[in-house]
């Protein structure tokens, strides 16, 4: 069952490209010192099934390696010690056994696999000790480049498919400052998620919402819409089995359209605070097929919104 409408403007207390930047961090004065107990030290808790040697805290303390020691020059000066180097022996385990026979506590983490589509792969981590933004709904992520690898820690309840606050200690939070890594434009950071962003841009543009006064009309006004050359703002909800798929399509008036997609399970509630994908740029099917649907929508090319592209590919959000 599907139903189609037109878009709802929606406001925003800032306008951001798709890329997120730290000027809109909603509510969190206090960012600077998350993960942290009253003292400023981040708290030891055991989380992701770790074992401890105690509750709430690990036994893999942080130790250091001197790199060198101090020398009599030819002269008689003695010249100066070289600078210690901090050194986290539980980030040396790469297996989670390893880490939980260590006392450590192992992160489910992720890393980039395609920059170009944002796709993150699981990963994992060993850390001393956890950390918590102390609000199960602050939607962020904290990143640690370890090796090669940046690995990156979603939290919060939208941001994360498994939520919670929790995140490895002195890891850095992504859209604080000016040096994140680009996993961090591909997650939720400081309070922002990239694909709330880029369709609050989309919506202030205020194209034309041809569907939004003629209900009656179902499927074959957007049909109509798609097979125009102008610029319009269309919205497709479908229901299928146990999904609810929410699909906003810019129209941009030149064979092209920005189309983005939320799914969400009404079971769970999710639906309530909808995870966005980030924008897609895409060109639309030959304006005749589209004339077609509106003939005859039967045809399943007709009713399934990804089928109305035939090419796309993430772009930043921008107005027709």
């Amino acid at each position: 069952m599907r139903f189609g409408f037109g878009a709802r403007p929606a406001g925003a207390a800032c306008f951001l490209s798709w890329l997120v930047t730290t000027g809109c961090s909603p509510g969190r004065s206090d960012a600077s010192s998350r993960g942290t107990d009253s003292d400023g030290a981040a708290p030891s808790q055991a989380s992701e099934g770790a074992t401890t040697g105690a509750p709430g805290t690990s036994t893999g303390d942080a130790t250091t390696i001197a790199m060198g020691t101090a020398t009599t020059t030819a002269t008689g000066e003695v010249a100066p010690e070289v600078a210690t180097t901090p050194v986290e022996p539980c980030e040396s385990h790469a297996a989670e056994a390893d880490c939980d026979a260590a006392g450590c506590i192992w992160f489910a983490t992720e890393r980039i696999a395609d920059r170009a589509t944002c796709a993150l792969e699981s990963a994992g981590v060993c850390a001393t000790a956890s950390a918590s933004t102390g609000d199960g709904d602050y939607d962020s992520a904290f990143y640690k480049k370890i090796g090669d690898v940046v690995h990156v820690r979603r939290v919060g309840r939208k941001a994360s498919d498994f939520p919670g606050p929790e995140h490895p200690a002195g890891w850095t939070e992504c859209g604080l400052g000016t040096d994140d890594p680009p996993e961090c434009a591909c997650v939720c950071a400081a309070g922002r998620c990239p694909g709330d962003v880029a369709l609050a841009l989309l919506d202030a543009c205020a194209s034309p919402r041809p569907c939004v006064d003629s209900p009656g009309d179902g499927d074959a006004c957007l049909y109509q819409a798609l097979a125009a050359a102008a610029a319009a703002s269309l919205r497709v909800s479908t229901l299928t089995d146990d999904r609810n798929v929410d699909d906003r399509v810019f129209l941009r008036g030149d064979g092209t359209a920005t189309w983005m997609r939320s799914t969400c399970d009404p079971r769970d509630h999710s639906c309530r605070d909808r995870k966005w994908e980030l924008p897609r740029l895409c060109s639309l099917r030959d304006r005749a097929a589209f004339t077609a649907c509106v003939q005859d929508g039967s045809d399943p090319q007709c009713r399934d919104v990804a089928a109305w592209f035939v090419d796309c590919k993430l772009a930043p959000a921008t107005c027709p």
